[in-house]
């Protein structure tokens, strides 16, 4: 069931710290990203949380949703509205445009747990902008953090930069890449990862604050490159604390 899903994947958010970085830190993310040169093809930010420990009604997630639009200067005439519930849950998701290549996605989820999980129930709100213009992340970042703190959570965000370089490069070409945004952001530790298709790794920056913890070991930071015979470009993907977008 798509409830279960989504309440599963918050389950895990929560036994995790997840990436809230500060405006000079989306400064250094930016900066390393440049450093790169690549070509900027987009940006994502994404916030989950936990925003009560309720089964809301409808009328009341509602209101929810349309803080966020608020927040956002958001038109409702732009964004298209669908709802569906069953005893178990209920939710509402908004989408639209809040500019020519802007798209702000709203979700509030309200659930009840199964028994077997031993919580109460919970109500989500998800808020997922995506753009072409990675110089508007800051502000954006700032409402996303205002929409959720605002609605009663705690923001939770992950941001991802998505770029690319024409043709395809070189194995050597792309570490080289790579090292750069190591050497920016002073990353030291790290796990490397390579197949024929792709190079990527994750690393712990200690400019960044939190992060995650995979097996014993904290990261902050997820890039990786790979190159597309279908748009003749080598693109690369930096994501903190990882990568939250299908790559």
């Amino acid at each position: 069931m798509k409830f279960m899903k989504i309440a599963l994947i918050g389950l895990i958010f929560l036994t995790v710290p997840v990436v809230s970085l500060s405006m000079a830190q989306e400064d250094l993310l930016l900066e390393a990203f440049t450093a790169t040169g690549a070509r900027p093809e987009a940006f994502d930010v994404t916030d989950w949380s936990v925003i009560n420990r309720k089964f809301m009604d409808f009328s009341d997630m509602k209101h929810i949703a349309e803080n966020v639009l608020r927040i956002f200067g958001a038109s409702r005439k732009n964004f298209t509205s669908t709802q569906e519930s069953d005893d178990m849950y209920r939710i509402i998701n908004l989408k639209g445009m809040l500019d020519d290549d802007t798209h702000l996605q709203v979700i509030v989820q309200s659930v009840k747990l199964p028994e077997e999980y031993e919580k109460e129930p919970q109500t989500y709100l998800v808020v997922n902008v995506t753009g072409g213009d990675v110089e508007k992340i800051k502000v954006i970042k700032k409402k996303v953090m205002e929409a959720v703190n605002s609605s009663g959570g705690h923001s939770r965000i992950s941001t991802c930069f998505t770029g690319s370089f024409y043709g395809k490069l070189s194995q050597i070409e792309q570490e080289e890449i790579i090292d750069k945004i190591r050497e920016k952001l002073d990353i030291k530790e790290f796990e490397k990862m390579q197949d024929l298709e792709m190079q990527s790794f994750v690393g712990y920056s200690p400019l960044i604050s939190d992060g995650i913890e995979i097996m014993g070991k904290n990261y902050n930071v997820n890039v990786a490159m790979r190159y597309s015979a279908v748009d003749g470009k080598t693109y690369i993907w930096m994501g903190v604390p990882v990568i939250s977008i299908e790559y």
